[in-house]
């Protein structure tokens, strides 16, 4: 599998279906239950390749205006969610997250921003069609890259960074601060 056959899988099911919905998943899983074995761990080292892309310092502090906190599962769930939005999306919010303002829709940042149907779509098809459990043995493991983490001071320069993410989804009600104001 070629890493456009890869996103031509995550294209196709944005056709029908709305970025990190139930539907676009369920068509994931449908798209990869027709897969070969050998296709199959293609498809979980391309995603993992896409989503260390997005290990960055702007999609760690897109990630914070969004959802309000951040450990690495959320992190590597928001960015699984990315991912769902297709290749074109994607890149544009990798070359500057705060694009992900013109592209988002979150009404509630906890039942909207998932990638949980990505993380076991290609295992499930694979041990579905080959009975084994050695999936996870035969994926590539690729460690977090190394990122520079200038964090703002105070909440200008947080807005600073990521404008159009900021003004659409900071929750001004937060009980916390970044830094002295």
């Amino acid at each position: 599998m070629t890493e456009q056959e890869f996103w031509d899988i995550i294209n196709l099911s944005l056709l029908q279906n709305n970025p990190g919905s139930e539907g676009q998943y369920q068509q994931i899983a449908n798209s990869l239950a027709g897969l070969s074995p050998e296709q199959l761990i293609a498809f979980e080292n391309h995603l993992a390749q896409q989503k260390n892309r997005a290990f960055c310092f702007p999609v760690l502090m897109a990630n914070f205006i969004l959802q309000s906190y951040i450990n690495d599962d959320i992190f590597e769930d928001f960015r699984l969610w990315l991912l769902s939005f297709g290749q074109q999306k994607f890149e544009a919010i990798l070359e500057n997250a705060d694009r992900l303002a013109e592209f988002s829709d979150v009404k509630d940042p906890i039942e909207d921003i998932t990638g949980e149907g990505l993380v076991f779509a290609a295992r499930e098809a694979y041990e579905a069609q080959t009975g084994q459990e050695d999936f996870l043995k035969q994926i590539q493991v690729l460690p977090d890259p190394e990122i520079n983490y200038p964090w703002p001071e105070d909440l200008s320069q947080l807005e600073a960074m990521l404008p159009n993410l900021f003004n659409k989804y900071w929750d001004k009600n937060r009980t916390y601060e970044l830094g002295a104001e």
